[in-house]
């Protein structure tokens, strides 16, 4: 926590980066969405920055996933991970796309659905959860997700 009471890390020397993901997350809070890649050499603090995101939203319904390099070869891995929180209630979603999450995420026995119709089914899924309020997903470390 710093000296103002804040308990978002202070990441010296980030100044530009810290208000550049502020006003990403004020976008979202007015209702327009967007992405940010932060990338660089390991060990430069992307982390940090994505941290510093997460404290920072407190009104924002959080879904992280951390790719894994035990799990590059496992499809879909990372993005379950993602998307767990919401597989509790799929009863909204069209049917087709239940089906595909309930297949690809192994709740369900089936023949694998196709990769389109999956896209589908996690946006209308993420569309769902962002209905009450606004929605932040966090990748971290994506070179170790599946394709």
């Amino acid at each position: 926590m710093d000296l103002d009471g804040d308990a978002r890390p202070a990441l010296l020397g980030r100044e530009a980066e810290r208000g550049a993901l502020d006003e990403l997350l004020d976008d979202a809070r007015d209702g327009r969405g967007n992405a940010v890649v932060v990338h660089g050499e390991p060990g430069i603090g992307k982390t940090a920055l994505l941290d510093y995101m997460v404290a920072s939203a407190p009104d924002f319904q959080v879904l992280r996933t951390v790719g894994n390099e035990a799990e590059r070869e496992l499809p879909f891995a990372a993005l379950q991970q993602l998307c767990a929180t919401g597989l509790a209630d799929l009863s909204q979603l069209p049917e087709p796309q239940r089906d595909a999450l309930s297949v690809t995420f192994g709740l369900v026995t089936g023949a694998p659905p196709d990769r389109l119709l999956v896209s589908l089914a996690v946006l209308s899924l993420l569309s769902q959860l962002s209905h009450d309020h606004p929605l932040l997903c966090v990748v971290d470390d994506t070179q170790w997700i599946d394709r």
